[in-house]
């Protein structure tokens, strides 16, 4: 895992990088819905579902499917395997299409304790399969890529831990290109309030600056995003407990 160090290091170069090259700005609207099946104290399954729009709702962006299996160390550790597929608009013209990248990811999760507040690491590898585009029509080849990402997330609860304030940041590395532009792949900042419904349903809305590089045309995209996120638990072990 990147140490505070590197991170903060990492965070304050990006801007150097970004003149280099050409910057489009955009709008994205990020909608999502994501479940967690509780086995038991270790085991749950979680699965999220999310459609994004650019230019706020005039073109598609992307959809996506991702699922893992969770096991719970304790309190402050976990690890999650899954599996996800997104598929991409790309544009020709009016016209536009769907490719695929298919997605293997694992995940570590490690949560920091502080008075009432919490600092969430999460450290995520993918395994990615991009369909490749010819002339602008898909065809059955498949680019590899490894992607490295690490999100820090502080979580401060507030109104009897009904409202929750968020704040945290993720950046994303192609490890193996590390000497060429395709290693910086992404940087998320963002800020947002969750809000607990009933007990076992929340309600997140979110603000995103995105800047994602497109090192095929040195282009930097400058992304605006309004995300609302719908989270369910259902947890069986509960139950269970109460028989």
């Amino acid at each position: 895992m990147l140490n505070n160090r590197n991170y903060l290091l990492a965070i304050l170069i990006l801007p150097i990088t970004a003149k280099s090259q050409s910057t489009v700005h955009t709008n994205v609207l990020w909608a999502g819905y994501q479940s967690s099946i509780v086995f038991n104290k270790k085991w749950s399954l979680t699965t999220d579902v999310q459609i994004r729009t650019k230019n706020w709702a005039q073109n598609w962006l992307l959809y996506n499917i991702r699922t893992g299996l969770n096991y719970k160390f304790n309190e402050k550790i976990s690890v999650t395997t899954g599996l996800a597929i997104f598929r991409t608009t790309q544009y020709d013209g009016n016209q536009y299409f769907y490719k695929n990248d298919w997605r293997l990811w694992q995940e570590f999760l490690y949560k920091q304790q502080f008075s009432s507040t919490t600092l969430a690491h999460r450290f995520r590898t993918e395994e990615r399969f991009l369909q490749q585009v010819n002339n602008n029509k898909k065809t059955n080849q498949y680019q590899f890529m490894l992607r490295f990402r690490y999100r820090m997330e502080w979580q401060l609860p507030i109104v009897k831990n009904k409202w929750m304030v968020m704040i945290g940041d993720e950046l994303m590395v192609n490890p193996t290109y590390i000497n060429q532009s395709q290693f910086f792949d992404q940087n998320r900042t963002y800020a947002g309030i969750q809000l607990k419904i009933p007990s076992n349903t929340a309600l997140q809305i979110q603000y995103y600056k995105i800047l994602q590089w497109q090192s095929n045309t040195a282009l930097l995209e400058d992304q605006n995003a309004i995300r609302v996120n719908l989270i369910q638990q259902f947890n069986f072990n509960k139950h269970k407990s109460a028989q």
